[in-house]
């Protein structure tokens, strides 16, 4: 990637969302970037994120500005206002929540031509809406599960499945919220009548194989930048994909990304879930996050920094990017486990610096303090509230 010295500031108007710290670190990782955040202080978009009022301390952010929450009009004037009064250069959501009202809105906000490049709303909700990008996979004859969207009891009674499945929301959750794995016909009655959620029911047929992720920038529907990622194997290290995984290269599944985003002519940032079936050795589409991702830093600290290289495209400057093949890299849960297993590893002071988040939390130790105090009082008041209550 080809590194401009030329300082430029960005502004961020989704601060409050789960996914700030990831680029903001990685953004940290460029010395020559002002960050401001624009953040509403009393929302968070899932129940149990941390508060990300902790990163008013970051020494990463020149401005976090807080706002009320209010109205998706006022909201685009606080952007408009803080573009005005900081002299931002450019705008980047970095949540789909946020985007989508952006791109409902967009005529609506006069720093409309400091936004960072977005795909049309169109395209955005197709990848955003599991049934839309079902209908859309099918259309264009990309590899993807058999599936059947329910809309009611009476249209799943009418159709023939075959077990197990993978059952999901078409719209409305995220980081895996909400997806079940289904066995048998009563479970899948039980989980179709206590859907709270609005939007359609997704029935996947269950692939037998394992989970692949790949993160790409594209303009256009070409892919300017990506990343592919599998989940670490590690019988003893039980952790979550997203918490420990290894990158690599596989051209079959690069052409496969390559048809997706040519397809849906997609312009912006996205992290795509896909399925190696074991029962053909091809790649299946799972589904897209049209956003940034947990652990957007990974990416960056192997090479690949997408929230710089989405600025230097949308400011018309040259990019050079070159795959990562290899390297491994541990969240924050994995690099206890493994710390468990082998203390040594605490002195391999290179290697956390380029494969785990720890450089981070050295030289953003405010940030840290903040969320250690917040947890713990959050427990504190847990245990108050539980001794009340019995």
């Amino acid at each position: 990637m080809k590194n401009n010295s030329s300082t430029f500031s960005i502004l961020i108007p989704d601060g409050e969302t789960t996914l700030l710290s990831n680029v903001v670190h990685s953004l940290s990782l460029i010395g020559h970037v002002k960050i401001y955040v624009l953040s509403s202080h009393k929302r968070r978009y899932f129940k149990y994120s941390i508060d990300n009022n902790c990163f008013k301390h970051s020494r990463f952010i020149e401005k976090f500005i807080y706002y009320q929450n209010t109205t998706v009009d006022e909201w685009l004037n606080k952007i408009d206002n803080a573009v005005e009064a900081f002299g931002i250069d450019l705008v980047m959501p970095i949540f789909d929540v946020s985007t989508i009202k952006i791109l409902n809105h967009q005529d609506k906000l006069k720093s409309k031509p400091k936004l960072c490049y977005l795909s049309s709303l169109t395209d955005f909700e197709t990848a955003l809406r599991k049934d839309l990008l079902y209908l859309f996979l099918r259309s264009n004859n990309l590899p993807c599960p058999d599936s059947i969207i329910v809309d009611s009891k009476y249209e799943y009674n009418s159709v023939n499945i075959h077990f197990p499945v993978i059952a999901k929301p078409t719209f409305g959750f995220n980081g895996g919220m909400g997806v079940r794995l289904v066995k048998e016909d009563k479970e899948l009655l039980e989980y179709i009548n206590t859907n709270k959620n609005d939007s359609p029911i997704l029935i996947q047929k269950f692939i037998e194989g394992f989970d692949v992720t790949s993160n790409v920038l594209c303009k256009n529907g070409e892919i300017l930048a990506y990343t592919m990622q599998r989940t670490v194997l590690a019988e003893t290290v039980k952790v979550t994909p997203q918490h420990e995984f290894s990158f690599f290269h596989d051209e079959a599944l690069l052409t496969l990304m390559k048809d997706l985003m040519k397809g849906l002519n997609w312009s912006g940032v996205a992290n795509i879930d896909f399925r190696f079936d074991t029962t053909d050795n091809t790649y299946k589409v799972i589904e897209i996050n049209p956003r940034f991702w947990l652990n957007t830093e990974a990416s960056a600290l192997a090479g690949v920094n997408f929230p710089y290289m989405y600025c230097l495209s949308t400011l018309g400057k040259n990019i050079e990017f070159t795959p990562v093949k290899s390297g491994t890299f541990l969240h924050l849960k994995a690099l206890v486990k493994h710390l468990q297993r082998n203390p040594f590893l605490i002195f391999k002071i290179s290697y956390l610096f380029n494969n785990t988040p720890f450089r981070f939390i050295i030289k953003d130790p405010l940030v840290v303090w903040c969320k250690f105090m917040w947890r713990t009082n959050n427990i504190i008041s847990s245990k108050i509230l539980k001794r009340k209550t019995s």
